[in-house]
């Protein structure tokens, strides 16, 4: 399993910074987010195949590129497009969010044909789209994406346990068995959260935590149950929490993932 590192905490640096900071970290390579204040933004997908040809100077893969793209149209169009060029295999895809109140069937039916033409749009460009399961979305479990997905068989799914902690949780096997397997995970989110008293109304709120802290996701049992389940795709770090720091957070949580990664007897080039 490749340990990706989510680029969000590093901002706007440039691609050759990026790929340096991400290799003295330790990362295996990059999950790449395109959004406004980052490397890449919507307005600038040139730069994907920029940080790609930067990755592979220092010996990292541009293994994930992560969007908020939830409709095919012309800015999906050039994103993709600049995937394709630089040799990016997987494309995740924005949140199809859940308006409590609103009609749900009607937001479900709205969103499947959302997904279904940015995959159309996907598979004309060779790259292959992800959802991840996200918390406040029409798919925070697997379940739920199964059921947004309503057959289709050309998107990935992302598990993300530290998310799902937003929520509630879901049983590791009962997720892959919900999805039909392995071979149906792009990639799998590693962050981990903890819950605390939100105050002296007795009410509780869940906040990320550094993953190296540990929290309510057991990551050396979940990476364990991958293995042992046939999951061999890579892995995404994700550093949510404010750090002061960036590239010493990055680099800390890093050493604790890769560390979880070893003692589950995973290879780090499976994958």
């Amino acid at each position: 399993m490749q340990v990706l590192v989510l680029t969000k905490p590093f901002g706007s640096l440039p691609p050759e910074n990026l790929a340096d900071q991400l290799a003295r970290a330790g990362a295996d390579g990059a999950d790449l987010l395109v959004r406004d204040g980052q490397t890449v933004t919507p307005a600038t997908p040139r730069r994907i195949s920029e940080t790609a040809r930067a990755l592979r100077g220092n010996g990292l893969e541009l293994g994930l590129v992560s969007t908020d793209l939830t409709a095919a149209g012309s800015e999906a169009e050039r994103i993709v497009g600049h995937c394709a060029q630089a040799g990016v295999r997987l494309l995740r895809l924005g949140f199809y969010r859940y308006e409590a109140g609103s009609d749900h069937a009607s937001g479900l039916d709205r969103a499947r044909r959302d997904l279904a033409g940015l995959a159309e749009l996907a598979a004309r460009h060779g790259v292959r789209p992800v959802l991840a399961l996200h918390h406040g979305t029409l798919h925070p479990s697997a379940a739920h994406a199964m059921r947004l997905l309503d057959g289709r068989d050309d998107v990935r799914v992302l598990l993300d346990p530290g998310n799902q902690a937003k929520e509630g949780s879901e049983d590791l096997r009962l997720s892959l068995d919900t999805l039909g397997g392995p071979d149906r995970v792009g990639c799998v989110g590693v962050k981990n959260a903890v819950w605390e008293p939100s105050g002296p109304s007795g009410g509780w709120n869940c906040r990320w935590q550094p993953l190296a802290d540990g929290g309510v996701v057991p990551w050396p049992v979940v990476l364990s149950g991958l293995a042992t389940l046939g999951y061999t795709g890579p892995l995404s770090l994700h550093v949510h929490y404010p750090p002061d720091d960036p590239f010493a957070a990055v680099r800390r949580d890093l050493a604790h993932l890769r560390g979880l990664r070893t003692a589950a007897g995973i290879p780090p080039s499976a994958g």
